[in-house]
């Protein structure tokens, strides 16, 4: 990559990977700009995590923050899937059972969960759930995207990705001292 700018944006215009040219505007570019959001997102959860890295021993700090990269390079996988409209597959059931071994791993070291809970807790796990909700609008536009096309395994990734965050975001608390705080008005 020589250069950043290319120009051939100007107009409102852009290209995928299989050269096709494509409106900004394009759900196709909504849902490539909402998966880059979840990307950038998530990196400002990893140095989130570094700031405070105190709070973890040295072996937790490193699962965490390489989870957290195979969680961006998956999500790279699935923004080149959508750049060649899903001819190229790049996201396996590997992906997924990854994100479901560890979010079983998560669940067996927090408390079970007996009420809705606030979403809450330290800077980390609060913004754990907001990454979770910018996944489930971008799963919303995934599901637009797609209209009648066969669901691609990324986009169940997408869906597992947000119970990953969910989970995320106790976990971190749990680590820290913190209990959920359960839903209720008083």
């Amino acid at each position: 990559m020589d250069k950043i700018y290319t120009k051939t944006g100007d107009k409102g215009f852009t290209t995928n990977l299989l050269d096709k040219k494509y409106s900004k505007a394009d759900i196709e570019m909504e849902l490539q700009g909402g998966i880059d959001e979840i990307n950038a997102n998530i990196g400002f959860l990893r140095s989130l995590l570094k700031t405070n890295q105190a709070n973890y021993s040295a072996n937790t700090m490193t699962d965490l923050d390489n989870m957290l990269k195979r969680v961006q390079y998956d999500l790279y996988l699935v923004g080149i899937e959508i750049s060649t409209e899903f001819t190229e597959v790049y996201v396996t059931g590997d992906e997924i059972e990854l994100l479901e071994k560890e979010i079983d791993y998560m669940v067996d070291k927090t408390e079970p969960m007996k009420s809705f809970v606030y979403y809450s807790g330290g800077q980390a796990a609060a913004f754990s759930h907001t990454i979770r909700t910018i996944i489930r609008r971008v799963e919303r536009v995934f599901v637009r995207a797609l209209a009648e096309q066969t669901y691609p395994k990324s986009y169940e990734y997408i869906n597992r990705l947000s119970d990953y965050f969910f989970t995320f975001s106790r976990f971190i608390n749990e680590l820290n001292g913190l209990k959920d705080e359960p839903m209720v008005l008083k």
